[in-house]
């Protein structure tokens, strides 16, 4: 029996999305193993999650069970898919998996169909463009991240397709559905205009060497059809997003631009190294002449099947690069470009090698450029699948961190504080979802009120007093709360804590960003050793903000290991003057007693010290010093030495 041949390339597709769906799998289940949990690499997740929850358990749009209503959704269709799951499952992470994982896939199927459109139903091409998108391991990674952005890939890759093959009607829906799932499909839009005007009227005008070529009656049919499916969609958008909170787009949106509008001085630089780096190092060089054949084609006015590619990548980098110049967490936010990217570099594969045939037409025939063409894409693949295989630790340790800080966090918060708590928090999916109290977002992504304020830390407490908040969980690199002690905290041997206080406006402080940029690269130079310099820093910090204990202990520290003891001694009192039970600062009052030689002094301080905080770990390793270095007593600075250790060996809480 003969094969049919328009099968193959669904034979080859279904092969495919059967390893892409693989490798998910194992990378998920590495994680797993890894981590004793499954888990997210990212904390917004929960925020879909908590929406979803509510609308499924309330039947209110809201983040606090039926009372905060609100569009702090930057994807409601992707929520609204959440919701759906939840009448299947109440596992949060193995429906997330299945709609991130299942969209990549669905988003293959489209990828080939409009590959085969654009490279002349060429399977090899075709199938290489769907299997390095799914083997690419950012999208992989953001496939298990439990967010929107697969769906909106699978919506993009649709409406393209819709778009080439000149179905007004489903493009238009497609494109309206691009919108539920995320604000940058008003880019799309506009590339999709672009494109229909470069094809409909400069291409026309130069075939029919006319002037002036009007647009037929066929062009504005299309573009209205076009333009209704998409709009229908655009308006109720518009108007959810202004019935719950008074704005055309989500809270997110607008919350995440004003928060990152700053970004980076670099940010072309990063876009480069993301789409050049890696297991993209040889790609990007075809990526290149793939622009540069496209760019020709526009000079020449020539028919460009990867122009819209091109206009709606490029469409986002000018987009972030003005909104939001910030490329963090695997450059999620850029992700959507990458199978856009991946098409024109396979584009310009095609298109070097139809060059290679014609510069050495006897070199470079039809039947060899086909192995050609198999074998550059098999390097593309093997680099691609390589970079999978080692990216599943990077997905791992993404996991880890966030599970043990937010979700940790979130579960102390529930065992631990009362019902009725309100939570201060800028990491709102984890602390909502788990915790189950109320939260007061300190930066606006479902408080609408609190976006014109973010970056004034006077108006942040004042809005942290409007909502009653009585705790706060903030990361410290992320919020600096100094003269009042955690209740709670991560492991402090890991980098960015996270800490929850309780609040109490007359005696928290937050430490202005500037300050506690400053204390960093002081902090720094104290680990390398450049005490001299750090003190300089440190007195900078206080110019800036000279109510914060934390810059008086780190100077008080400077100052003793540099032999100042006078000083040393200063700058802790004043600290304890800010905050009379700050633990390092009592310790380091301690430890000037030792180096003045009164080593009881020293003990008496130190042992008051982990009578009021026994958990305090350098405490106990600064008193089995003292017993040792003065050979006073060498079993207890033996069993301080074994209380420390045991501290130290603890899990964190």
């Amino acid at each position: 029996m003969i094969p049919n041949p328009q099968a193959r390339p669904y034979l080859l597709l279904t092969i495919i999305l059967l390893v892409g769906a693989g490798m998910c799998t194992f990378v998920c289940w590495y994680a797993y193993e890894a981590n004793g949990s499954f888990g997210f690499p990212l904390d917004d997740p929960w925020i879909h999650l908590q929406f979803a929850r509510n609308v499924h358990d309330f039947g209110a749009y809201s983040y606090f069970r039926n009372d905060t209503v609100t569009s702090g959704s930057t994807s409601p269709l992707y929520t609204f898919l959440l919701t759906a799951g939840f009448f299947v499952t109440n596992n949060e992470m193995l429906m997330s998996y299945i709609l991130g994982v299942g969209f990549l896939l669905a988003a293959g199927i489209y990828l080939l169909k409009s590959s085969l459109v654009d490279f002349n139903d060429n399977i090899l091409l075709a199938g290489g463009v769907v299997f390095l998108v799914l083997f690419e391991p950012r999208l992989q990674w953001i496939a298990l991240s439990g967010m929107e952005t697969t769906l909106f890939i699978f919506l993009l890759a649709a409406a393209m397709y819709y778009y080439k093959v000149r179905s007004e009607i489903l493009a238009g829906i497609a494109s309206g559905l691009l919108l539920w799932a995320r604000p940058e499909a008003f880019i799309f839009l506009g590339a999709v205009l672009i494109d229909l005007w470069y094809h409909d009227y400069v291409v026309k005008l130069k075939a029919l060497q006319k002037k002036p070529l009007s647009f037929t009656a066929d062009f504005f049919w299309w573009l209205k059809r076009f333009l209704l499916g998409f709009s229908i969609f655009g308006l109720v958008y518009a108007g959810f997003n202004l019935w719950l909170s008074g704005s055309i787009f989500p809270n997110s949106f607008s919350a995440k631009i004003r928060y990152y509008s700053q970004g980076v001085t670099d940010f072309p630089g990063q876009v480069l190294e993301f789409l050049t780096a890696g297991h993209f190092s040889v790609l990007s060089y075809f990526a290149a002449i793939g622009i540069v054949s496209i760019l020709f084609k526009i000079v020449r006015r020539e028919s460009n099947p990867l122009l819209l590619p091109f206009l709606w990548s490029a469409g986002m980098f000018i987009a972030y690069w003005d909104n939001l110049p910030y490329l963090y967490q695997e450059g999620r936010y850029l992700m959507p470009i990458l199978p856009s990217v991946i098409l024109i570099a396979v584009g310009g594969l095609d298109s070097a090698l139809k060059v290679a045939k014609h510069l050495f037409p006897g070199v470079i025939t039809g039947a060899k450029a086909l192995p050609a063409a198999g074998l550059v894409l098999l390097l593309f693949a093997g680099q691609f699948a390589v970079a999978t295989w080692n990216e599943r630790k990077t997905y791992t340790e993404y996991c880890r961190y966030i599970t043990d800080r937010q979700v940790r966090t979130a579960k102390w918060i529930r065992a631990n504080l009362p019902s009725d708590a309100v939570v201060g928090t800028h990491d709102i999916g984890a602390i909502a979802y788990y915790s189950g109290r109320r939260i007061a977002d300190m930066v606006g992504l479902v408080s609408p009120e609190m976006i014109e304020n973010i970056g004034s830390l006077d108006r942040l407490r004042q809005f942290l007093i409007e909502k009653k908040t009585t705790h706060l969980a903030v990361l410290r690199n992320w919020f600096e709360i100094v003269n009042v002690n955690p209740i709670f905290q991560t492991d402090e041997r890991y980098p960015e804590i996270m800490e929850v206080f309780a609040f109490d406006p007359n005696r928290v402080r937050f430490t202005p960003q500037r300050a506690g940029r400053t204390n960093e690269l002081a902090t720094r130079l104290i680990t390398a050793g450049n005490t001299q310099q750090a003190v300089l820093l440190l007195q900078q910090s206080l110019r800036i903000d000279p109510y914060s204990s934390r810059t008086h202990v780190l100077l008080a520290g400077c100052y003793t290991a540099g032999g100042n003891l006078e000083k040393g001694e200063d700058e802790y009192r004043a600290a304890l003057r800010l905050h009379p039970i700050l633990w390092e600062a009592q310790m380091g009052l301690a430890q000037i007693a030792v180096k003045r030689r009164d080593p009881q002094k020293g003990i008496a301080q130190l042992e008051s010290l982990i009578r009021q905080n026994p958990a305090f770990a350098p405490a106990y390793r600064a008193l089995a010093g003292v017993y040792q270095d003065f050979a006073i007593d060498t079993t207890k600075a033996s069993e301080y030495r074994d209380a420390y250790d045991r501290l130290q060996s603890k899990p964190p809480p």
